[in-house]
């Protein structure tokens, strides 16, 4: 990881802000993210969202575009969303709808924050010691990994349940002081007031 910096705001994105983001699917999202790009304040993830979003493209693509036009009941879509019959083309375009996200917001980096044992030992621990599922415990280890090499000084997310641990294990980690987790609108309100 290059050495991060202080100097500016940097924002930890959890995969359901850039979700929000890439689908349009909350206005809110998208104007925060937006501000935040035209200010140019760093926003940093982990290599994980791109997984992630990888696999909200494929179920998305099995649903709608395979499932729904073979009009199969709900019920048989939710059982075979597992079973995906994705091909070549598919994806590609996975690979090609995250590079629009990664080319449209271009202030986004993506770290592998987990690099050693003990990295993913806090991950573990926060696993084992919470609410919370692998994801999110990959993705409040990232983001305290991050604070603590000044990467990012904010985890912004829509998971009430993360905001709830994550805030907790933070505050048991003696990262108070290094990083905040806020909702879309938290941010709005503290960055951006008119």
């Amino acid at each position: 990881m290059p050495k991060g910096t202080r100097k500016s705001k940097s924002f930890y994105i959890d995969t359901n802000i850039a979700l929000d983001y890439l689908t349009g699917r909350n206005r809110q999202t998208v104007l925060v993210l937006g501000k935040l790009k035209d200010k140019e304040w760093k926003c940093v993830s982990s290599s994980f969202l791109a997984m992630e979003m990888a696999d909200y493209k494929k179920d998305s693509l099995f649903v709608i575009d395979k499932a729904i036009e073979k009009k199969w009941e709900m019920r048989k879509i939710i059982r075979a969303t597992d079973k995906k019959d994705l091909r070549r083309g598919d994806f590609e375009k996975v690979y090609e709808w995250f590079n629009e996200f990664k080319q449209d917001y271009k202030n986004i980096d993506l770290y592998d924050f987990l690099k050693n044992s003990d990295d993913w030992q806090l991950a573990q621990a926060i696993s084992f010691n919470s609410n919370l599922s692998a994801p999110d415990a990959i993705h409040l280890a990232s983001a305290m990994l991050g604070s603590r090499a000044s990467y990012c000084q904010v985890l912004i997310t829509h998971d009430e349940l993360l905001s709830k641990e994550g805030k907790r294990i933070i505050q048991d980690n003696k990262l108070s002081g290094k990083l905040k987790i806020m909702s879309i609108a938290e941010v709005k309100e503290k960055f951006f007031k008119k």
